[in-house]
């Protein structure tokens, strides 16, 4: 055993060795990354292959509200998760498959493991090569995105494989309605061309890809011990990274700008948002607005005082704003036009 901060982690046994999920639910998956990474010999090098069911996972620090289009999530049925690593928002489903190589953090170099999985393909009769960004691409479209984590012991890359993936659901699903209008302290994404391994060998599918990162993982590290996955590992950590708490209320500080036009007046709104709920509300009409109506100030200041402290949800912003509605037509126009900035 070696104590590693305040934890006790076993260092006897294999030190080559690769798990494979037997769940598709993103947040089980997750959490065994999670578990891996803490509980795993800090000298040893460990492969972890897993699929999701469709869902969107972010980076640590990234704005959901920024990055996804959230209701169209929940109409296609769609899940959130947020990644303790950085990087950016990717899509999973079953026509993509995850991989994570840990292993110990003086060994670690940003291309190594992208450089393994693109032998792996390259065994497959796939051309791929790793780009500038330290993805995997094939010709000029990226096949594979990346993310990394480091401790003090431990290092460990994760990266999407773009198998049969449904690319229009990613890319609806990946667009925001209020990008542009959102004026976040955290991490965007950077948008790239990306493509399906199908679409450069039939022969290709989860099974295949698989064998073939096993293969090269024990080329590259050492004879791989086949270890068994615990969906029970770490269910403290999967209750938690499903929690509105930790997919929301980790947004870095961000202001979500509006401008809505009426026939009564142009109006201007700034909503900030804290940790996931509303900070402050501040609307005005334009300096060039001639006369707008008497009473629309006390209107203006009605809103912003139930919005703050509010969730930064539409369920809750609605409920908030319910009474609001009641003050007459131009309070109701208001309100409808806050209100679709939330979806």
């Amino acid at each position: 055993m070696l104590r590693v901060g305040r934890r006790l982690v076993h260092t006897s046994g294999p030190k080559t060795l690769c798990y494979v999920s037997q769940s598709t639910d993103p947040y089980t998956n997750l959490a065994f990354e999670d578990w891996l990474l803490r509980n795993t010999d800090p000298q040893s090098y460990v492969l972890y292959l897993w699929r999701n069911r469709p869902t969107i996972v972010i980076g640590r620090n990234q704005n959901p509200w920024k990055e996804c289009n959230l209701d169209m999530m929940q109409k296609r049925d769609v899940l959130l998760a947020r990644r303790t690593s950085g990087g950016g928002a990717v899509y999973h489903d079953l026509g993509n498959t995850n991989y994570t190589v840990l292993m110990p953090r003086q060994a670690f170099s940003r291309d190594r493991c992208a450089l393994m999985v693109a032998q792996a393909l390259q065994q497959a009769d796939i051309p791929a090569y790793v780009n500038a960004r330290h993805d995997v691409a094939v010709g000029e479209r990226k096949v594979s995105g990346s993310a990394f984590r480091l401790t003090s012991s431990r290092a460990f890359h994760h990266g999407t494989m773009l198998i049969d993936a449904d690319l229009a659901r990613l890319n609806g699903c990946l667009r925001s309605r209020h990008a542009d209008a959102i004026e976040a302290r955290g991490v965007d994404s950077v948008r790239s061309a990306v493509a399906n391994l199908r679409d450069y060998s039939w022969a290709i599918d989860h099974d295949a890809f698989c064998t073939a990162v096993r293969r090269q993982f024990d080329a590259s590290f050492g004879p791989v011990h086949d270890m068994p996955f615990d969906a029970a590992a770490n269910t403290e950590m999967k209750d938690r990274i499903r929690t509105w708490d930790w997919l929301f209320a980790q947004t870095p500080d961000f202001v979500h700008r509006l401008d809505g036009y009426f026939p009564w007046a142009t109006v201007s709104a700034s909503i900030s948002a804290h940790r996931g709920h509303i900070s402050a509300a501040n609307l005005a009409t334009a300096p060039e607005a001639s006369a707008p109506p008497p009473h629309i100030s006390a209107v203006f200041a009605d809103i912003g005082r139930v919005l703050t402290g509010t969730r930064y949800a539409y369920v809750d912003v609605a409920e908030c704003l319910a009474p609001i509605r009641k003050h007459g037509s131009h309070a109701a126009e208001l309100c409808d036009w806050i209100l679709a900035a939330f979806q």
